[in-house]
């Protein structure tokens, strides 16, 4: 009987390389944690304005 031939599996594409994963994982954090900081900076300056405002009403009612 002759040896079978050894069949080399590669990798399906969709698998990546749990570095390489981690990596894209550890990305998606930091772009996630900045936008919640962006949002949270954009809502501050919404209550501001609108604190602003309601000022300048108080101000023109009287």
């Amino acid at each position: 009987m002759t040896p079978r031939k050894r069949i080399v599996k590669k990798l399906p594409e969709f698998r990546l390389p749990k570095e390489q994963k981690e990596q894209e994982e550890n990305d998606l954090k930091k772009v996630k944690a900045q936008a919640l900081k962006d949002l949270e900076a954009n809502e501050k300056k919404s209550d501001e304005w609108l604190d602003d405002e309601m000022e300048k009403n108080l101000k023109n009612a009287k």
